[in-house]
């Protein structure tokens, strides 16, 4: 189930926007390789693991607060 939440946040990401910028898809991809990299440096299903990917989800949200600014800075402009 783990393994299939990373699949599921680049899903979403690239199914809910049309234009969906290129930044989110850079956030989207470094979600994965974190919560993959994750996976295989933790034991399944531990408090480590958990850490980890909560790491992950944490940097993530960063990385997509920072690209929607930027997405919307940049659309403002050809408005």
């Amino acid at each position: 189930m783990k393994a299939v939440l990373p699949l599921c946040a680049m899903a979403l990401l690239s199914a809910c926007q049309t234009n969906n910028s290129a930044e989110l898809n850079h956030c989207a991809q470094q979600n994965y390789q974190c919560e993959s990299s994750c996976g295989q440096s933790s034991l399944p299903d531990t408090m480590s693991q958990q850490l980890c990917n909560n790491e992950c989800i944490e940097t993530f949200n960063q990385c997509k607060v920072q690209a929607e600014k930027l997405t919307k800075n940049s659309d403002s402009q050809y408005q």
